[in-house]
């Protein structure tokens, strides 16, 4: 054979000091004392990767929130299950949250909690022995509030809050859709027909569902188009609200107001990269930014509004 090995030794290696530098030693992690306060605690994790990143979007928030801009929390059902309803209660009663977007299994989860006061295992929801994802009781709320709802000319997000509200719920405390329903926000949910378990009961009605459905598809683009947003947090959806929320955008670009440097950020323990690079690519403009935070969003997310919290004080 005539093909040689290349040599290394015409290999020239560049020197350390003209190699571009990615951080400082400011920017390691410190050693955090016992008796810290939370924002030493902060100030002690390495300002690198996915908490450099934490940290600019705490400050978008900060910076969305002094400026009197809103803040669209769009949230699928893993934030519910993972108990981070009265962390989210409590963003909107601060008026943290401006608007609400969920998918139809956390308005499905949130209905449960408020119900019982606890979460459901997934698979006592799974159609084994003929009995099928949706409780009697969660499905005979939602499903009547659609109807009310398509009546009233109302969202399935409205019309299931104050359905949960005239209910006295044990637990609506612990309700996100009847937190947003009593501060006045914008709520609306965005169902999947054969995905959203509630839709498959026996007080389903298409026509209702459908009717709600784009009210409340409309309501998020007027959220999107008039309240002219600063951030976007999509948390744990990676296939319906990233469309969902693109689509709105569109909408309201072309009807009301495009989207004018927004913060968009993707939260997910599913790194889906192209629905992650999809959503951000098409709603942040050129003076925008958006971020993908990958990890457990029951850890993310608590730090991320605590982070918030340490900023502008608890009221």
């Amino acid at each position: 054979m005539s093909l040689r090995p290349l040599s290394f030794q015409s290999l020239t290696a560049p020197s350390l000091s003209t190699r571009p530098r990615d951080t400082e030693d400011a920017d390691f992690a410190a050693l955090c004392p016992a008796d810290s306060s939370f924002a030493d605690f902060l100030s002690s994790l390495p300002s690198i990767g996915l908490t450099r990143d934490l940290f600019l979007v705490r400050d978008a928030m900060v910076n969305a929130l002094n400026h009197k801009r809103g803040i669209v929390l769009a949230c699928g059902g893993h934030v519910i299950s993972a108990g981070l309803s009265p962390l989210i209660v409590r963003a909107i009663e601060q008026h943290r949250i401006t608007a609400l977007a969920l998918t139809g299994d956390a308005l499905l989860q949130d209905v449960e909690v408020a119900l019982t006061g606890h979460t459901l295992l997934r698979r006592s929801r799974a159609c084994d022995s003929g009995v099928f994802g949706v409780s009697e009781e969660a499905g005979e709320l939602i499903n009547h509030a659609i109807h009310v709802g398509a009546r009233e000319n109302q969202g399935i997000g409205q019309a299931t809050a104050q359905a949960l509200l005239d209910s006295r719920a044990e637990y609506v405390q612990h309700s996100i859709i009847a937190a947003a329903e009593r501060a006045g926000i914008p709520v609306t949910v965005h169902p999947a027909i054969g995905m959203d378990a509630f839709a498959i009961h026996a007080k389903s009605h298409g026509e209702s569902l459908g009717a709600t459905g784009m009210t409340d598809f409309q309501l998020l683009a007027a959220a999107l188009g008039r309240n002219k947003p600063g951030v976007i947090l999509n948390v744990s959806s990676s296939m319906v609200l990233p469309r969902v929320l693109v689509q709105a955008a569109e909408l309201a670009a072309q009807v009301a107001n495009p989207l004018e440097e927004v913060t968009a950020v993707m939260m997910s323990t599913r790194n889906d990269n192209h629905a992650n690079q999809d959503l951000l690519a098409r709603l942040v403009d050129d003076k925008g930014q958006g971020f993908i935070l990958p990890g457990a969003e029951e850890l993310l997310l608590p730090l991320l509004f605590a982070a918030v919290q340490d900023v502008l004080g608890s009221d």
